[in-house]
């Protein structure tokens, strides 16, 4: 283990969890199951008010896992749509779409779980996440804690995505010169340019974005549309 030269550093959230799909997409699914009313524009400004929120209050604890991560951001999305008269109080549904949602992302984790561990074997394996400050117990609560050499979160730093200086960061703990290190993401704009521009060779896991995706993907060097793809192309 010791020898491993070659670093792998992966995106968390909509990479490992979700399988490219933001997280705006599985919580507006799971909305319209119950609320088949609300408009997409409804939806987007409900999600972009609880991170907001979240981000204001620190209402996320280091110790909250990943259900009481959930039932603190549907309950602040419902929040927002209730007091902005788009729902009535028998229209909320928290316990059963952050249900939902950690079931969807419970199911993901395991089957990426396998594929770290081997990888682990024969690269360094970091992690960098735009993350809360609990993303050790949301690892644990996954049975992922123990796939990767180092966890650098963005609220634990203090530096957030895109900024190229939260990769810097990540190199210099995992010990890893960018030459040797190969970085996975959902994220164009913060997994793959940044990176790309301080070296490293980057694999765009294209999905569902917040927005839509980029036309140009000049600074991927690899394009897969399922996280499993990592292993066939290394």
């Amino acid at each position: 283990m010791e020898n491993r030269e070659k670093t792998i550093i992966f995106d968390y959230g909509a990479t490992l969890d979700t399988n490219g799909i933001h997280w705006y997409h599985i919580f507006a699914k799971e909305h319209l199951k119950y609320n088949s009313f609300l408009a997409e524009e409804q939806l987007r400004d409900a999600y972009v008010y609880g991170e907001r929120q979240i981000a204001a209050t620190r209402s996320i604890k280091s110790m909250n896992n990943f259900l009481d991560t959930l039932l603190i951001k549907v309950d602040l999305q419902f929040d927002f749509l209730y007091n902005n008269g788009m729902i009535k109080q028998e229209h909320r549904k928290t316990r059963e779409i952050a249900d939902s949602c950690y079931d969807f992302a419970k199911q993901n984790t395991s089957k990426v779980r396998p594929m770290l561990e081997k990888l682990q074997q024969e690269y360094k394996i970091g992690l960098v996440s735009n993350f809360y400050g609990n993303l050790d117990e949301v690892l644990k609560d996954f049975s992922l804690f123990d796939c990767f050499d180092d966890v650098i979160e963005s609220a634990v730093v203090g530096i957030s995505k895109p900024d190229k200086r939260l990769w810097q960061y990540a190199l210099e703990r995992l010990k890893a010169q960018p030459s040797d290190t190969i970085v996975v993401g959902d994220s164009y704009k913060k997994d793959i340019m940044p990176t790309k521009q301080l070296g490293c060779s980057t694999v765009w896991l294209k999905g569902m974005g917040w927005q839509g995706n980029p036309t140009h993907s000049s600074f991927a060097d690899e394009i897969i549309t399922d996280i499993m793809q990592v292993e066939k192309i290394l």
